[in-house]
């Protein structure tokens, strides 16, 4: 098996800007966060991301222009953050 399936080459690596509207739209799928419901929260904010931007997960990371926010506790959401979605 290669390194390439966990971290892809950097030629194949898709980096995203998530912009405020995207995000945003993101949060709107957020339940909780890790900070306000630890044993809830399981899937990383990524993934909506993934879902909202149609990307393969497998190669795309994501900056984002702005942290998130947790609409339960206001505390800041970034890539990894596990969440609960809505």
């Amino acid at each position: 098996m290669t390194g390439e399936f966990f971290d892809p080459i950097p030629e194949k690596l898709n980096v995203l800007l998530i912009e405020s509207r995207t995000l945003h739209e993101a949060e709107r799928f957020i339940e909780s966060c890790e900070y306000c419901n630890p044993v809830g929260a399981e899937i990383p904010f990524d993934c909506i991301l993934d879902s909202i931007t149609a990307s393969d997960p497998s190669v795309t990371e994501y900056i984002l222009e702005e942290p998130a926010k947790c609409p339960h506790c206001r505390h800041e959401i970034l890539e990894k953050t596990l969440i609960e979605p809505e």
